[in-house]
């Protein structure tokens, strides 16, 4: 048993991240669907979907593919066959935490090592420091040399598997890494993501695959997260939100950026400052749907949105905001918390099952419940609700049935402690 610090234990878990995909990449392919989301497909063809951040117990679970694990989880990982399983730490060792190797701890650095280089880390993105791979440069020189070149349709299927490569690489950081470095890649990701690319956009299906593989290489990284900040990937994933068409395709670009934002104060605040959160909710794709499967994308979409909005005022995942920005946040909740009242209020019926990914008939509401709960938790003296919601608050708990609906349950809980 080897014990290690949270900076140790993220560290480690990346450098194995390549011993797991190598056994799971033909057995597994997984989609993050939003960023609460992940749905995997494995060799039979068979589909199932389960939350993106792991939910440990007292007992030793399997980490699913792409799944997060959070911080203070002892980790147990068989170097022989990558799977990786997790639980909560002892109660007698809830200040550390915990990694069990098996069969092999030749990776493993000494503690202190790890946490003295993490201090003395410069906050600026440090040169490339993975082995360069011949392949992914291929596929790189392959993108850059598409996008900037005229939009050619009939290269369409030619672009999208270059893209699908890369984005089942960059799920390793070696990769990521190489790709963010490559001075001409993020610019080629952001041509091809633009729907207002002149004088013809890429079609939608390279449209979203763009932002999917941009999302997924800077998600949980925050040296690359500084790279494409700094490369101003926020204004311009933030202008194909809202000129975007297509509400499947704008759902992968807010992916991409709440990739880019999640963890990052000065993109939360860039973000700000340029209005994302004055453009989601001005996205409202309920109000757009206008026949069953566009309805359908719509309520994806506008689950996504709420989600993500959650997320960026979550104090837990966006550290480090200035404090001259705090009171611009707060303006930002305060609109929020209205907007998701009212929308809550006037929410129709949810999707139902025929559809691939299914949500219960509690689903959306849910998550409308929980995060204006949220924001009313981070924000108490800003968030103040419409004058006569506490009644109807009163009423819709009594409404919910008690049938062990999962989404319903959470939903009358969300719905319990806005009571309060």
């Amino acid at each position: 048993m080897v014990r290690l610090s949270a900076v140790s234990l993220l560290a480690l878990v990346g450098i194995l991240s390549l011993t797991q995909t190598a056994v799971h990449a033909k057995q597994h392919v997984f989609e993050v669907v939003d960023s609460a989301t992940i749905c995997s497909t494995d060799a039979t063809g068979e589909q199932s979907c389960y939350p993106r951040m792991f939910v440990a117990t007292d007992e030793f679970q399997v980490i699913k593919p792409g799944q997060d694990i959070p911080p203070g989880l002892h980790v147990q990982i068989d170097m022989q066959t990558g799977l990786r399983m997790a639980r909560l730490m002892p109660a007698d060792d809830k200040d550390e935490n915990g990694l069990a190797l098996v069969s092999d701890t030749r990776i493993v650095k000494d503690v202190e090592e790890e946490e003295e280089e993490e201090e003395n880390k410069d906050t600026r993105p440090p040169a490339q420091t993975y082995p360069h791979s011949e392949k992914l440069q291929e596929y790189i020189d392959r993108l850059v040399a598409v996008a900037g070149a005229p939009v050619d349709r009939t290269q369409t299927d030619g672009t999208l598997q270059v893209l699908g490569e890369l984005e089942e690489l960059v799920h390793e950081t070696r990769h990521a890494d190489q790709l963010l470095h490559d001075t001409h890649a993020l610019p080629a990701l952001l041509r091809l993501s633009s729907p207002t690319h002149t004088p013809v956009p890429w079609p939608s299906s390279v449209r979203r695959l763009s932002s999917v593989v941009l999302g997924a290489a800077v998600q949980n990284n925050h040296r690359l997260q500084a790279i494409a900040y700094n490369a101003g990937a926020i204004p311009s994933l933030l202008r194909s939100m809202v000129d975007e068409t297509d509400l499947r395709t704008t759902g992968k670009h807010i992916f991409a950026l709440s990739a880019l934002v999640r963890g990052h104060g000065a993109a939360l605040v860039q973000f700000a400052e340029l209005g994302g959160l004055r453009m989601l909710r001005e996205l409202n794709p309920i109000a757009v749907a206008v026949n069953d499967d566009n309805e359908y994308e719509a309520r994806r979409l506008d689950v996504r949105v709420v989600r993500f909005v959650e997320d960026l005022f979550n104090p837990e995942f966006n550290p480090d905001v200035p404090r001259d920005q705090a009171s611009m946040l707060a303006q930002n909740a305060a609109a929020w918390c209205e907007t998701l009242a009212t929308r809550l209020v006037d929410a129709l019926g949810d999707v139902e099952n025929e559809k691939p990914v299914a949500l219960s008939a509690y689903s959306r509401r849910s998550t409308y419940a929980q995060a204006l709960q949220s924001l009313k938790a981070a924000y108490p003296s800003t968030c103040k609700l419409p004058q006569d919601f506490s009644q109807w608050v009163q009423d819709e708990i009594a409404r919910v049935p008690k049938t062990g609906d999962e989404s319903a349950e959470e939903y009358r809980l969300a719905l319990t402690e806005l009571a309060y």
